[in-house]
């Protein structure tokens, strides 16, 4: 079959080309200042979507393997819960007197819950997996309602604009001991 009538080869070029055009759409958008009211936002929708459309189209012709190959089994059924608790410093001398600010706080949270996450998840059907928790400075505690009012609530999940990240706790939790061996092998060198 020649490439010029491949179908899949004129799909992925077609989705290119769309691709191409919304790019242009949007680069002249940002280059007018016309990058802010109902028409970017639907140029950026589409866009993002033209994205979408030629990497399937890209799948397509180059025979992605994963989605292809019906021997694989499965992934394991996965979600995330994301638990942030503000906290206020209520005796400032007391909390400074202590030597370890902020740091020693998330360590004693950490310890008190004794390896579980913070607060503890237990459910029977469930298995903890690898933990994350972020520490940020911020201005004010986060409440629902701010999530009715955010542009992209997804953002207030991760760092509000009004916060400092101060560092980030990894806990991950590994399929055998000699897995865990040598990511602590890798974090040494």
């Amino acid at each position: 079959m020649s490439t010029l009538t491949d179908p899949d080869r004129s799909a992925a070029v077609e989705a290119g080309e769309q691709l191409i055009r919304l790019l242009r759409t949007h680069v002249d958008q940002v280059a007018n200042g016309n990058d802010d009211g109902d028409a970017a936002e639907e140029t950026d929708r589409a866009l993002w979507e033209a994205v979408a459309a030629y990497g399937d189209a890209l799948d397509i012709l180059y025979g992605d393997d994963e989605e292809t190959d019906d021997t694989t089994e499965p992934d394991e059924l996965t979600f995330t819960v994301r638990t942030r608790y503000d906290y206020t410093v209520v005796d400032e001398k007391a909390f400074l007197a202590g030597g370890r600010g902020i740091a020693g706080a998330v360590e004693a949270l950490l310890q008190r819950a004794g390896g579980k996450p913070v607060p503890a998840l237990e459910v029977a059907a469930l298995e903890t997996g690898s933990g994350l928790v972020t520490v940020h400075l911020n201005d004010e505690p986060l409440t629902a309602e701010d999530f009715a009012d955010a542009e992209e609530p997804t953002d207030l999940l991760l760092v509000d604009p009004n916060e400092s990240l101060q560092f980030v706790l990894d806990e991950p939790v590994y399929g055998s001991r000699a897995e865990a061996e040598a990511a602590a092998r890798r974090d040494l060198e």
